[in-house]
């Protein structure tokens, strides 16, 4: 019995190498690209990140925030909207998920648009209030996905 056991592992241990090494690379990979490419902090009007493997918190507290841009591979983001005061001219909401997940705060009497393209789902809490004029929403969320998915609720 130990020697079947042993010739298993034995067979398996290049693909569980290689899958490590392949998540490795993809997590220095993914940390190069958020270095070059991450703009702004939390007092921004824009704000860009990159990530992988990991999870964001975003919290925005600006009040002319327009623009915030998430791009996520394997990994998970919260996005909380609601420490800022309903924008004039809306914001705009740009996300590319692949294999992940995006939740969205927003205060409850703001009116959301959202286009979404791709495998994965997006979906609203019930209580937001979602529009299909895009020029008159409060938040405008532009969504790319495989494999993922992004929630709106309100906070």
């Amino acid at each position: 019995m130990t020697r079947s056991l042993g010739s298993v592992l034995r067979k398996l241990r290049p693909w569980l190498v290689g899958w490590f090494a392949f998540q490795a690379v993809v997590a220095a990979a993914g940390r190069l690209t958020a270095w070059r490419k991450n703009e702004g902090d939390e007092s921004s009007t824009s704000i860009r990140r990159v990530l992988t493997h990991y999870g964001l918190e975003l919290h925005p507290r600006n009040p002319a925030l327009s623009r915030l841009r998430v791009d996520l591979a394997m990994s998970g983001a919260e996005i909380d909207l609601t420490g800022i005061p309903q924008p004039a001219d809306g914001i705009d909401l740009t996300l590319r998920v692949l294999m992940g997940g995006v939740a969205v705060r927003v205060p409850a009497d703001w009116r959301v648009w959202w286009r979404f393209r791709g495998v994965g789902g997006m979906g609203g809490d019930g209580v937001v209030a979602r529009t299909h004029d895009e020029h008159s929403a409060d938040l405008r969320i532009y969504a790319d996905v495989l494999l993922g998915g992004i929630g709106v609720e309100a906070g």
